[in-house]
């Protein structure tokens, strides 16, 4: 009896333990660090948007997205780090949402607030494909983003 009732103590410790390693981003997944930089201002946010393949970044619907705080902002510069991603393709998109609306603000057509993709300077006027922003994620990564205003 006193063996029976081990094993089902030990086999619930082991079940208690695997669900813990699983649900801890830190220990199942991948960091991503991204560097974003050339920030003209404190105001507003950063709007962070992570993105899998083309189609969902030509809906404009991200697989995830973040607001990150200019409160830490130094010369022009921040870092955000994205904790617990699974092995995959991404791009992130960044939006400097200086009046928080969630929105690219435009100017006779002309995007008044500034975006970036990461490792991938955008120099056209027309919006770039995921292809150019994409990268694959296969342990911890650092990808950097560099603001364009217009």
């Amino acid at each position: 009896m006193k063996s029976v009732v081990f094993s089902l103590l030990l086999l619930c410790t082991v079940f208690v333990n695997a669900s813990f390693v699983r649900d801890c981003p830190s220990v199942s997944g991948h960091t991503l660090v991204v560097q974003i930089g050339n920030i003209r201002n404190s105001k507003g946010r950063i709007q962070l948007q992570v993105y899998k393949n083309q189609s969902t970044y030509s809906k404009e619907t991200p697989w995830k997205e973040f607001y990150v705080s200019k409160d830490d902002l130094n010369k022009k510069t921040l870092v955000y780090r994205i904790t617990g991603l699974e092995s995959g393709v991404y791009g992130v998109a960044i939006l400097d949402d200086e009046d928080k609306d969630t929105k690219m603000k435009f100017s006779w057509m002309i995007p008044a607030e500034g975006f970036g993709f990461s490792d991938y300077y955008h120099v056209g006027m027309s919006r770039p494909k995921f292809d150019d922003f994409k990268f694959s994620l296969t342990g911890d990564k650092a990808v950097k983003v560099i603001i364009r205003y217009m």
